[in-house]
């Protein structure tokens, strides 16, 4: 995993699986040393034992209790040699003339032996029995594993084993859903920053009950959004107050130029109509971003539908086009202000008519599912423009091939206002059709999906 492209969450639960890996082997070497330690101590009482025993059987002269112990020496596939001080043998468990090793002075002596005769490798003691004279060496070797502590020492160590790796695992899922838990503050704060927009930049992220490192956090982005916001509303009032000033000079060239009987005064006159427009959608951007709709704001699309394309007709007609609406039979109610949704299927129309070659109509229709679409038999829409989140990139295209692109862009931030959206898409037989769709006024009785 690239660590510094992860996110936070995956940044933890590596970390904290890093540390947990790291004690479990920390811990995993602690008792082998532990066990090692343990084993040679335990290996040693062991050997020491069998080897006192068959000393006290020697001197008690118990050859009962003698046999028995060497007896179980062979069972546990070990070795025993009882020698004399010049090395000859009294007892041995082979058939050699020597001892398992060379009689000394030393009381008790450890010795291993190497694997020889079909005997692996011997961990062995040889016990000096100083009540002899001369005194007698009783020598006893196991192999690794028979002794019956390393049994059950090692029974012990894959019981241990079976019980450790649940553990660990548990352990690791332990710390996943810690880290999930600790970052939900931060994760919910992500979902609230995702879900603003600019026609609810004066949102904020909720700061109550977060731990107080986050809270830094948090209370930062929140100023740094009322930065925004004050710099958004100074932006939208400046482009409010140029397109108000400007609307003078627009009224007063229009106005001259009606007058003249001139051709030149005629192009004009429509060049000035395309400033006017550019005008009305600087002041429509400007009080879309001051737009709040209250619980019992409804509005009926039908009758939105026929205000606009009546109101547009008389131009469309004079650009030598033509307009129709198709409205359902009843109302088609949805929650909005009447003025906004005007402009925004206002500014959906005038594209459409400027994109229609003569003589071809727009239709306006009203849905029964909550929706308003536009359909033009113009070049279609650019394939960047399909898309609403390369729109909201893409400020400086039009809305098909020239101007600004404020069209769009109102509509889009009109629906989003409305908690709707605006779906683009290009028809099979050539053209274009722009959706308004709203969202469902009852929940529990959920409109069709819009028809695209």
């Amino acid at each position: 995993m690239n660590v510094r492209g992860a996110t936070l969450f995956w940044r933890l639960a590596a970390g904290m699986t890093l540390v947990t890996v790291l004690a479990v082997l920390c811990g995993s070497f602690f008792l082998f040393v532990r066990f090692e330690g343990a084993n040679e101590n335990f290996r040693e009482d062991t050997l020491l034992s069998f080897a006192d025993a068959t000393g006290r059987a020697l001197e008690h002269r118990d050859n009962a209790l003698l046999d028995s112990l060497l007896q179980r020496i062979r069972d546990l596939h070990g070795q025993y040699s009882i020698i004399t001080e010049s090395g000859n043998p009294l007892r041995n468990s082979t058939r050699e003339s020597y001892g398992l090793m060379p009689a000394d002075n030393t009381d008790k002596r450890y010795f291993v032996l190497p694997a020889h005769q079909g005997f692996s490798r011997l961990f062995g003691i040889s016990l000096r029995l100083s009540s002899f004279k001369p005194p007698l060496f009783v020598q006893v070797a196991f192999p690794r594993g028979s002794i019956v502590f390393d049994s059950v020492l090692e029974e012990f160590v894959r019981d241990i084993a079976w019980i450790w790796i649940p553990f660990v695992l548990l352990l690791l899922a332990t710390n996943v859903v810690i880290a999930k838990v600790a970052l939900q503050p931060l994760s919910h704060a992500a979902q609230e920053a995702e879900a603003i927009e600019p026609a609810s930049i004066n949102t904020r992220l909720t700061e109550a009950d977060l731990p107080s490192d986050v809270l830094v956090l948090v209370q930062s982005i929140n100023k740094a959004l009322a930065r925004l916001q004050s710099g958004y509303l100074a932006l939208e009032r400046f482009s409010e107050n140029i397109a108000h000033e400007l609307r003078t000079p627009i009224a007063i060239m229009k106005a001259r130029l009606a007058i003249s009987d001139a051709t030149l005064a005629r192009e004009l006159e429509d060049d000035i109509g395309s400033m006017e427009r550019l005008v009305g959608q600087l002041i429509d951007r400007a009080r879309v971003g001051g737009l709040h709709i209250e619980e019992n704001d409804i509005v009926d699309l039908r009758k939105v539908a026929s205000t606009v394309c009546t109101f547009l007709a008389p131009v469309i007609v004079a650009k030598g086009r033509l307009i129709e609406v198709i409205n359902p039979p009843t109302a088609v109610e949805v929650r909005g202000v009447t003025d906004f949704l005007f402009r925004a299927l206002r500014n959906l129309i005038e594209n459409a008519v400027e994109h229609s070659p003569p003589g071809a109509t727009v239709t306006v229709e009203v849905w029964n599912n909550g929706s308003i679409e536009v359909l033009d038999r113009g070049p279609g829409f650019p394939e960047s423009k399909l898309d609403p989140a390369l729109r909201k990139v893409e400020r400086l295209t039009s809305d098909r091939s020239e101007g600004l692109g404020l069209g769009l862009s109102i509509v889009d931030e009109t629906m989003a206002a409305h908690g709707g959206r605006l779906v683009l898409r290009n028809r099979p037989g050539g053209g274009g059709s722009a959706l308004m769709s709203f969202p469902c006024l009852d929940a529990q009785n959920p409109r069709p999906a819009a028809i695209l």
